[in-house]
């Protein structure tokens, strides 16, 4: 009987879907963090459907992302749908200021205005492509050349429309520059969509973990409802703590639902491990798998500091030939021990002691943690 009346309305179950949308594109924005490079923290929902903070050197620059699905596949959206505007109006003074502002891109350039040049771009994101006068006036203001009738009037307009009439033309150009339109994004296609293969990839490349379907499955599953509940609630007292506890994700979000070991990745980042979200995660899933605690797998991986301290401190010390040699013993220690099962502590006691005896006499200023260490840093090497 349900089938034979049609509903009064689906909105509901539309706005689910592009929400859902949303939260796949933050989802994939948020794993980018753990490549360790600028991006440290995704903000869901907060001044834009999500924000990707940029560190460098402690200081902070924003790229705003506004995620704008449609359901019509052979639809491309117009000036008129985006700006605000119309390619078909040869009276250009006829265009209002508030339609821009209110446009999905006006309420993007804002940004621009509002974070000055803090704001590194402005990103209209969506499943579907652009009608042919957006590409030109895109690639018109990339140019630089603002000789396109829209970018003109969208330069002359910016300062009425943006309340900042102090504002120069230079500047204007610089604001214009930072928007950017990414068309036809398979992951937030409303139907069939490659967001799984991309996010399983994303983890493996940097992480090196290679997931079972199931634990993928349930590592999917909890990323996404991470950004869910980042996107929800309203932020009453907005402060930088309380922004990043209820809106922002951050490395240790993501290590959490990884079960990579958070105390292991600071020992690594502390220690200045350029890739210390996946020499975490190969010292935790060697060590775990022949039953090593939190503890045991922390203090391997400060060992592996101790052991690059010394390796950067003598590499041009002692000759190469020694660092090389002693390189060679730990890999032949570490494969040894291998050959014979899990590798655990105990299992490398024996080996350990025996090679400090063998290098009593030799001024190497090798400590037993960094002997360790040593065996750890070939671990990932090989691992990776």
């Amino acid at each position: 009987m349900l089938n034979k009346i049609e509903p009064r309305e689906q909105s509901g179950r539309d706005a689910l879907a592009r929400f859902r949308a949303q939260a796949r594109s933050a989802a994939l924005a948020s794993l980018s963090i753990l490549e360790g490079k600028d991006i440290d923290r995704v903000y869901c929902d907060m001044h834009d459907d999500f924000v990707v903070r940029l560190n460098r050197d402690d200081q902070f620059f924003y790229i705003f992302y506004q995620v704008k699905t449609n359901s019509k596949k052979n639809h491309n959206w117009t000036l008129n749908e985006t700006f605000g505007l119309s390619s078909r109006v040869k009276d250009l003074s006829k265009h209002k200021n508030i339609d821009i502002l209110n446009s999905f891109i006006g309420k993007l350039l804002l940004h621009t205005v509002n974070f000055g040049d803090y704001c590194e771009a402005v990103i209209f994101q969506t499943n579907i492509n652009i009608e042919d006068p957006i590409e030109d006036l895109l690639n018109d203001i990339q140019c630089g050349n603002f000789e396109n009738k829209i970018a003109k009037l969208l330069e002359k307009r910016f300062p009425e429309c943006f309340s900042c009439p102090e504002i120069s033309s230079e500047n204007v150009k610089i604001n214009l520059k930072k928007l950017r339109f990414e068309t036809d994004v398979q992951h937030i296609k409303l139907e069939a969509n490659n967001f799984s293969s991309i996010a399983k990839d994303a983890i493996y490349k940097y992480s090196e973990i290679d997931l079972t379907h199931d634990e993928f499955k349930d590592i999917l599953i909890k990323l996404v409802e991470l950004v869910e509940a980042k996107s929800s609630g309203v932020i009453n007292e907005l402060s930088q703590v309380s922004l990043d506890k209820y809106s922002g994700i951050s490395i240790y979000d993501l290590l959490e639902i990884l079960s990579i070991s958070k105390a292991a990745y600071a020992a690594l980042i502390g220690g200045g491990d350029p890739l210390a979200v996946k020499n975490a995660s190969i010292i935790q899933r060697t060590l775990s798998d022949a039953g090593a605690n939190e503890t045991q797998i922390e203090f391997c991986s400060r060992c592996k500091i101790e052991w690059d301290e010394w390796f950067r401190n003598n590499r041009h010390v002692l000759p190469e030939l020694t660092v090389m040699t002693v390189q060679s013993d730990l890999a032949s220690i570490l494969r040894d021990t291998m050959a014979l099962g899990r590798l655990n502590l105990s299992s490398l006691e024996n080996p350990i002691n025996d090679y400090k005896a063998k290098i009593k006499n030799r001024n190497y200023g090798l400590s037993d943690n960094a002997i360790l260490g040593g065996i750890m840093a070939e671990l990932v090497r090989v691992q990776r």
